[in-house]
């Protein structure tokens, strides 16, 4: 059974694991976390302030997490780059990941051609090892 201690959260930590539960379902989308993935949201789970029983809860039920879209412009280009490292992290990207970051990528506030021109540069400044920070100063 669920936890409603996250209809207390501030609006910070519901925006926060609003996003985490949209990585969550990036990563199962097809139908398996790799270890790769799994790794990477551990990291993000840490950065965004997640304690283990919070990323237990969200994956058990993502559902009751809400996306709460942020509110500046960089915080939204790092949702996004963080869904497409998400995306690119296991080597592995197929038609269903995609679609579903470019949904999200709309829910962010970007249009469908703001998407289709930042995804390819995102990507591959990632691929070339660039940090999220690097990749933000470049696309933003």
């Amino acid at each position: 059974m669920s936890s409603f201690s996250h209809i207390f959260d501030s609006g910070e930590q519901a925006r926060q694991k609003g996003h985490f539960r949209n990585l969550v379902m990036l990563a199962r989308v097809d139908g398996k976390v790799s270890l790769a993935e799994n790794q990477l949201l551990k990291r993000i789970a840490t950065k965004l302030s997640l304690t283990d029983e919070q990323v237990a809860e969200i994956c058990e039920n993502p559902d009751d997490y809400p996306f709460i879209p942020p509110v500046t412009r960089e915080e939204r280009y790092e949702r996004f780059i963080q869904l497409i490292q998400l995306l690119g992290v296991d080597g592995n990207m197929d038609e269903n990941e995609t679609k579903l970051v470019r949904r999200l990528g709309i829910e962010l506030g970007f249009t469908p051609e703001r998407i289709d021109e930042k995804f390819p540069i995102i990507l591959e400044h990632l691929r070339k090892g660039m940090n999220r920070e690097e990749v933000i100063r470049i696309v933003i």
